[in-house]
């Protein structure tokens, strides 16, 4: 899902940037300590931990676009039930 460097310089971003994100906008999701805490996660993770995220989402939106650059498409989704698990914390087992 990374960006390239062209991609980057095309992306469209909701308010202005200095420096453009590796990642699309929308990728990122928040949890506060009550979504971790319904998670089963504890709140000690560091920048650079991974964890293993497993999701259910129902299609909210679709959009399909026809232009004279060709066709677009745009779906949204809401993530309704999740799962995450500490990858840093798992046995080598």
């Amino acid at each position: 899902m990374e960006l390239d460097d062209e991609e980057k310089m095309d992306a469209a971003m909701p308010i202005a940037m200095p420096d453009k994100p590796d990642y699309p906008y929308g990728l990122r999701i928040s949890l506060t300590h009550k979504e971790l805490k319904k998670l089963g996660l504890d709140p000690d993770c560091e920048v650079g931990d991974m964890l293993d995220m497993r999701c259910f989402a129902v299609v909210r939106s679709v959009s399909l676009n026809d232009s004279d650059n060709g066709q677009t498409c745009c779906i949204e989704l809401q993530i309704e039930k999740m799962a995450v698990e500490d990858e840093m914390n798992e046995s080598e087992d």
